[in-house]
């Protein structure tokens, strides 16, 4: 399978950074690039294109000057083209993002960043290269955080280090002395993408915002917490979480049981019909004579007429609003709780967190 190197930079006002970036990654580390992307404001896209009246921002176009650069050091000319596919600008509906100021910009400019990355990580072929050198430090850490999201293993976050004399003289070295203190360093992050791996290739999350996703990923990896276990006492009827726990009724404790019984047999979804039906009712006779032969269960209404409906709910709220006491991070206790699947006339219910998640003692 062949691989395509892309450089992907943030750029503000000093596009030389794209070219700095390039320089470093294909003259000193022998890397070819394939394509280029800049993620910058709408003035910032004026200034890539040379056309930015301020004195102090360069007047060449930035694709002159990466041609320019090609051509000097015998390089293959990455693809790169005047137009809104690689020059990314954040919109509100057909407004552009003139900058990255308020804390509305900073929700447009990760969202566009983060729906960039997610469509460049979707192919296995490319590689990218991630310059966080440019653009206001907002827009830095914001491409930093959209790639420990979505980056695989081969992708790279980078900064461009030069001497301070040499800062935006031109677009690239010129003299021994600038190649020598133009220095490409790796960032370390941390990569988050198999949390998010199934979910990665959901329709809810492809469609998901930037904060939205760092919600889910916060979510995520806080029921990874190898302290987050849930314990069932079988004898004392507790259920243990952490330093915490709780002391269930016989039959809220032998309800929950039945749900995570059922997930390590394989049986993760359970519809209200299996649950009223005569085999549920023999299972929970079983249960009480392994665990509970003392406790009277001869007078009681489900013994001989089987559960209802109306047990079926009652018991699944009772329970549910133990756990949330035992729980009270709601990240957590929504991986524990026992859940639905709606659905008209055959909704199922189950227990979200993994089968490795339950002890029973």
């Amino acid at each position: 399978m062949k691989t395509k190197n892309i450089l992907i930079c943030v750029s503000g006002l000093t596009p030389q950074i794209v070219t700095e970036t390039l320089f470093c990654l294909s003259v000193k580390e022998k890397i070819p690039i394939d394509e280029i992307y800049v993620l910058t404001t709408a003035r910032g896209r004026e200034v890539i294109l040379g056309r930015d009246k301020h004195p102090a921002t360069p007047k060449t176009p930035l694709k002159k000057e990466l041609e320019n650069l090609c051509k000097q050091y015998k390089l293959k000319k990455p693809l790169f083209q005047e137009n809104d596919d690689h020059i990314i600008v954040a919109k509100e509906e057909s407004i552009e993002l003139p900058d990255i100021r308020s804390d509305k910009d900073n929700i447009l400019f990760p969202n566009k960043v983060c729906e960039f990355l997610r469509l460049k990580t979707s192919d296995p072929r490319n590689i990218l290269f991630c310059s966080i050198t440019g653009g206001r430090k907002s827009m830095s850490v914001h491409l930093a955080n959209a790639l420990s999201i979505f980056a695989r293993e081969k992708d790279r976050l980078v900064h461009v280090l030069t001497k301070e004399e040499h800062e935006f003289k031109g677009f690239y070295p010129q003299t021994k002395a600038e190649i020598k203190d133009l220095e490409l360093s790796d960032i370390p992050f941390v990569r988050l993408r198999s949390l998010l791996s199934a979910e990665l290739k959901g329709k809810e999350l492809l469609k998901s915002n930037f904060d939205e996703i760092v919600r889910f990923t916060q979510a995520q990896l806080k029921s990874l917490s190898p302290s987050n276990k849930m314990i069932l006492e079988m004898e004392r009827r507790e259920l243990r979480f952490g330093n915490d726990r709780i002391t269930l009724e016989p039959m809220e404790f032998l309800f929950y049981y039945f749900f995570v019984d059922s997930k390590l047999r394989g049986l993760s979804n359970i519809s209200v019909q299996q649950f009223t039906s005569d085999e549920t009712r023999n299972q929970f006779i079983e249960y009480f004579q392994v665990y509970y032969e003392n406790y009277h269960i001869k007078q009681k209404t489900w013994y001989k007429k089987g559960f209802s409906k109306e047990d079926f709910r009652s018991k699944r709220s009772k329970v549910n609003l133990k756990i949330k006491e035992l729980i009270e991070d709601d990240d957590i206790s929504s991986n524990y709780l026992i859940d639905v699947n709606r659905k008209y006339g055959e909704s199922t219910y189950y227990i979200k967190a993994d089968k490795d998640r339950f002890i029973i003692k």
